[in-house]
């Protein structure tokens, strides 16, 4: 009888433990992400983000940057480090695709800017994109946002794969 009594409420609580756990690991609970260090999660998780690179893009988009301001291209590409880095705030964001990458690489190259620096910035970080290298996408995130002399939502670290793809599909899915 004193068994029962103590291994009754050990079993309920354990009973618990195990509901809640698959209640939040179900697509309507708070979604805990128990891949984040599977490999195989991270190579799907990737395969995705390649392909969502290279969707097409309106072509209403890419003449939008043909007159956008300065301000806005500089703008256009923080959003865009947004979709690959960690940070504690993030205003605004825009999906990284290769053809916007191109448009916006271009348009920047053949147009004068008033800080020559910043033109130079621009293409810095995005010359790797072109080549779907986003490794400087921390560096250029806090570069642009240093020199928008931002003091809230520094980037701390790249996103993982899963991580980019739960934000993609949030953002723009």
């Amino acid at each position: 009888m004193k068994k029962l009594k103590v291994w009754g409420p050990l079993v309920g609580i354990l009973a618990i433990i195990v509901g809640v756990y698959f209640y939040l690991i179900e697509d309507n609970g708070m979604k805990i992400n128990v891949m984040k260090n599977d490999p195989v999660a991270a190579k799907e998780a990737q395969t995705k983000i390649d392909k969502s690179f290279e969707t097409p893009v309106s072509s209403k988009v890419m003449e939008e940057y043909e007159t956008m301001s300065e301000g806005k291209l500089i703008q256009e590409v923080h959003n865009m480090t947004h979709q690959k880095v960690e940070a504690d705030k993030k205003w605004g964001s825009s999906e990284i695709t290769a053809d916007k990458v191109q448009k916006l690489y271009d348009v920047i190259r053949n147009n004068n800017f008033k800080n020559g620096s910043t033109k130079q910035m621009l293409l810095e970080i995005l010359e790797p994109w072109l080549e779907k290298d986003f490794s400087n996408a921390v560096s250029a995130h806090n570069r642009i946002w240093s020199s928008q002399n931002g003091n809230i939502g520094k980037a701390t670290r790249l996103l993982t794969p899963q991580e980019e793809l739960e934000y993609i599909e949030d953002k723009f899915r």
